[in-house]
């Protein structure tokens, strides 16, 4: 017999005999009945147990969170939740639970952090937790969808580097071959790489590495990136790309998730207009810090108290969550990102910023070699160190460009959950390495 699902236990299946599967999520015994509410992916159903049943002494010695199995026939009950109960004609105790539990989310609950990390497995069982993993499934399964069907070829790139595509203050060194290597930090060069060897548009959605020491609400030493790299666009058409594929991804959350989510989170889900907003950095520190801004080369980063007040300043201001930070000077950007032909000292790039925080970064990319040589240099780079990936522009190059999207941030930042370890299935910083 197969398995049914909670959510499959409905009218039509009055007085039939059907197969269930879960976790007793509660237990009752009051005299000659005997409850039990059977949670498993889809919801709950509720088990009545008679004293005439053979499984009735069973049940009382039964505990939370053991994993059980029903035979049963489908009833109508006005006191189950859901209209209807299984009245057992078998329950089998696959796996009776340990007690104390380690962490309890049957009531309010009052775990920290750190300890429902350590039982990420348990924690996970608590219904709102995991529906933050069904938001970030539809997420990216949506972004897919739209991936796709813009022309765009899913490619899987090396997680090994002999050197670094980001900045070498945040490298992880792999000790093992007859020279140094280092794990990827972000997909930039092969996405690149992968534009000029004629797939046109690609994109990846894979694990990057940072050996970064913050130790922040916002920063992951592993972290999934999103990344896409689209030949023949500029930064402002990979822009409108980037904010078209999230309003889609945020109607297939609401559609999917959205009354979920306002039971469990009190949010309701929107899709956001377009085109969202955009500012320059050199208007944004103005309006963020309410400064005085001159020459390009005094502009500096917004700091994530920055980001929180521009993205303060854009709801107030056009009614938004999201804002596209824009034209970002040469200083602050890596070398391979395009500047204005009318200033050299501006980029063509941008970052996303959703709710106050930095959710994506992406530019044009310089495509010319002989200028991507020149711009290594003045950032102090050797251009043979970075010989493998110069190359790939020596034999003719489209114009691209692209981006790299933190889906944990997004998830933590629409669920307003305060930390991206709360988005992250098994967060790695630098104090977690397990479970």
């Amino acid at each position: 017999m197969m398995r049914h699902l909670s959510s499959e236990i409905n009218s039509g299946m009055d007085g039939k005999t059907v197969k269930i599967g879960g976790f007793a999520q509660y237990i009752r015994v009051l005299g000659k009945l005997a409850f039990i509410k059977l949670r498993d992916r889809d919801g709950v159903v509720q088990v009545t147990i008679s004293s005439e049943s053979p499984d009735f002494e069973k049940v009382k010695s039964l505990t939370p969170e053991s994993a059980i199995g029903v035979i049963g026939k489908v009833r109508a009950s006005d006191k189950a939740s859901n209209g209807f109960e299984i009245v057992p004609e078998k329950i089998s105790v696959e796996s009776l639970a340990e007690v104390p539990l380690p962490i309890d989310f049957s009531g309010k609950i009052n775990t920290d952090l750190s300890k429902r990390l350590d039982y990420r497995w348990m924690d996970l069982r608590n219904p709102k937790t995991q529906l933050i993993f069904r938001v970030m499934n539809t997420f990216e399964d949506s972004m897919r969808r739209h991936f796709r069907d813009s022309g765009l070829m899913e490619i899987h790139s090396a997680r090994l580097m002999d050197s670094p595509s980001e900045t070498s203050a945040e490298l992880f060194e792999v000790n093992y071959f007859k020279r140094k290597a280092y794990l990827s930090q972000s997909p930039q060069f092969y996405k690149q790489m992968g534009v000029i060897s004629g797939f046109d548009r690609v994109y990846e959605i894979a694990p990057m590495f940072r050996a970064d020491q913050s130790h922040t609400t916002r920063h992951l030493t592993e972290f999934i990136s999103i990344d896409a790299e689209l030949a023949w666009a500029d930064h402002s058409e990979v822009m409108a790309f980037l904010e078209k594929g999230v309003a889609e991804s945020a109607k297939c959350i609401k559609e999917a998730h959205g009354p979920a989510i306002m039971e469990h989170f009190k949010i309701g889900v929107e899709a956001p207009r377009l085109p969202f907003p955009r500012i320059s950095m050199r208007d944004a520190v103005g309006k963020a810090k309410g400064l005085e801004i001159g020459d390009a080369d005094d502009f500096y980063e917004l700091d994530s108290e920055g980001e929180k007040a521009l993205g303060d300043y854009i709801l107030k201001a056009h009614k938004h969550d999201f804002v596209f930070l824009t034209d970002f000077p040469i200083g602050i950007r890596p070398f391979y990102h395009m500047r204005h032909d009318e200033n050299q000292r501006i980029t063509k790039s941008f970052d996303l910023i959703y709710k106050g925080q930095e959710i994506a970064t992406g530019s044009q990319r310089e495509h010319r070699h002989g200028v991507l040589v020149g711009q290594a240099k003045e950032k102090g780079l050797n251009p043979e160190g970075l010989r493998h990936y110069l190359d790939f522009f020596r034999y003719g190059a489209p114009p691209h460009s692209g981006f790299g999207f933190g889906p944990s941030r997004f998830v933590a930042q629409l669920l307003n959950l305060g930390n991206v370890r709360e988005a992250t299935l098994l967060p790695r910083d630098i104090d977690r390495l397990t479970p």
